[in-house]
């Protein structure tokens, strides 16, 4: 079955490698992307894909070499999962004419574009208030 609203893999992925990268925070440790790819059954390459939507976006830094690879650049409680989300996916935005791009020749007519900036507005601020730390104190409770 379809969904009109579905996260996709990339982001969910994305998600939860910084949750495991958020393990290591407080030592400061560096987690390779092949022990995540591994324990996940992925490729490392995709990992990598995903770490560097995340690193050029300054949430996380790499380092290469023995004891390399990845950690948060940031504290877990200021990093948003819209922060993540719009890393590795661009921002919300239901439809076109709430980019503040594109114009529509018909919105004087249209009605549904009030649900669509209440839907997105609505998201926006639920993916502001949970953070990275929110969501592994989510995901480590009974």
């Amino acid at each position: 079955m379809q969904s009109i609203f579905r996260v996709s893999a990339r982001a969910h992925l994305g998600v939860i490698l910084m949750a495991k990268l958020s393990e290591s925070h407080a030592t400061g440790e560096y987690t390779a992307l092949r022990d995540v790819a591994d324990a996940m059954s992925l490729s490392e390459g995709y990992m990598e894909e995903i770490a560097a939507s995340l690193k050029a976006h300054h949430l996380v830094i790499g380092k290469t070499g023995p004891k390399g690879g990845y950690r948060l650049a940031r504290n877990p409680k200021t990093i948003s999962a819209e922060d993540i989300l719009i890393a590795l996916e661009g921002p919300v935005e239901l439809v076109d004419c709430q980019t503040g791009t594109a114009s529509c020749p018909v919105s004087h007519l249209c009605h549904s574009k009030h649900l669509w900036f209440f839907l997105q507005e609505h998201i926006r601020d639920a993916l502001r208030q949970k953070t990275l730390a929110d969501i592994c104190a989510i995901r480590l409770s009974p």
